[in-house]
């Protein structure tokens, strides 16, 4: 019973963070995505010489703020404002390190835990409080949990990468559908964590070589986990929010411009449904489209690249496919736990 109550409570600081973070995933994804529509993937690199990079310039900046607003408001949510500045700064140290959104989740519970803590604990004068809040709490707070995050979490993260990326090029002559499955798996796990950039980082150093397949399942693999959540709020809007519905046609625009952050805010909001879901999801596509035999030697993102396959009607079969068993995966498991709960 203790740890249902635990669960929930826990559930209950993530949708805070999620509420904080919506409107911040919904303008810098839908900047972003303008941006790229406008001016395709050069916009990235354009920064304030274009339009288009101007605009794709604003959104991906606000979207470089997701791990850090994760952290700020779930330690919000737990230790009230004490726990926003100390999580602001380690969310940002933790976007840094390239942890991505789980990263965000995991120091905004620790940061504002511990802030709790240093508020029951730390007993001072009356006359002297305005020091525990200023000083006291957002001091302590930041060094002890940024350099648990800087020594004790960053150390595995680095060595996992090494691993994963030696792992990843040994996979190289085997066979293709499995490197694509795990390709797939590795993007959608974290969406910008360090699995997800040791994948794209494969993808693109295979793309530079010349190895086309490879990066063909590393690109197909981005827009899946936001164009799967989009078609679960519409075919289940039942089992969604109003503000995860108007969410869910944020992520169907960003899914369409190649940014997987849109799918972040249902992750984060309810991990043990979404997460799976969109792994198995990409790991579809992805395998699709290593059976369909599809490539384009572009470095273009799902949906964009389209045009650019030797076959673009099996590739448009394999994103359709891949996004709908995301979607009813992660309708049915959200159907399951809410009878239980029910």
């Amino acid at each position: 019973m203790k740890f249902k109550e635990n669960t929930r409570t826990l559930a209950r600081h993530f949708m805070t963070g999620v509420s904080y973070m919506m409107p911040l995933v919904t303008a810098a994804g839908l900047l972003t995505s303008i941006g790229v529509i406008i001016g395709g993937q050069e916009a990235w690199e354009q920064g304030s010489s274009t339009i288009a990079g101007a605009i794709t310039m604003l959104g991906s900046s606000g979207l470089s703020l997701i791990t850090a607003v994760i952290a700020a408001y779930i330690s919000y949510s737990i230790a009230d404002k004490p726990g926003l500045i100390p999580a602001f700064i380690v969310g940002t140290v933790a976007h840094q390190m390239g942890t991505g959104f789980l990263g965000g989740m995991l120091m905004g519970v620790l940061t504002g835990y511990f802030v709790q803590f240093l508020k029951v604990k730390v007993k001072l004068p009356l006359n002297l409080q305005a020091l525990k809040t200023v000083i006291i709490i957002p001091v302590f707070a930041t060094l002890i949990i940024g350099l648990c995050l800087i020594y004790l979490i960053g150390t595995p993260i680095a060595s996992m990468q090494k691993y994963l990326t030696d792992f990843l090029y040994g996979m190289q002559d085997s066979n293709a559908i499995i490197l694509a499955a795990i390709l797939g798996a590795m993007m959608a796990i974290d969406m910008g964590g360090p699995i997800n950039k040791i994948a794209a980082t494969f993808g693109l150093a295979c793309f530079a070589e010349g190895i086309y397949t490879i990066s063909t399942y590393m690109l197909a693999a981005i827009s899946i986990p936001p164009l799967g959540m989009a078609l679960a709020t519409i075919f289940a809007k039942k089992l969604y929010s109003d503000e995860e519905i108007q969410n869910g046609r944020t992520a169907l625009v960003m899914g369409i411009a190649g940014i997987s952050e849109g799918a972040i805010p249902f992750a984060v909001a309810d991990p043990i449904s979404v997460i799976p879901s969109i792994i198995t999801g990409t790991i579809t596509t992805c395998a699709l489209t290593a059976v369909f035999g599809v490539v384009h030697k572009t470095s273009l993102s799902t949906m964009l690249a389209i045009p650019f396959t030797n076959s673009p009607i099996l590739y448009i079969v394999a994103i359709i496919v891949g996004s709908i068993v995301t979607a009813i995966m992660v309708n049915f498991i959200k159907m399951r736990r809410k009878r239980k709960e029910d």
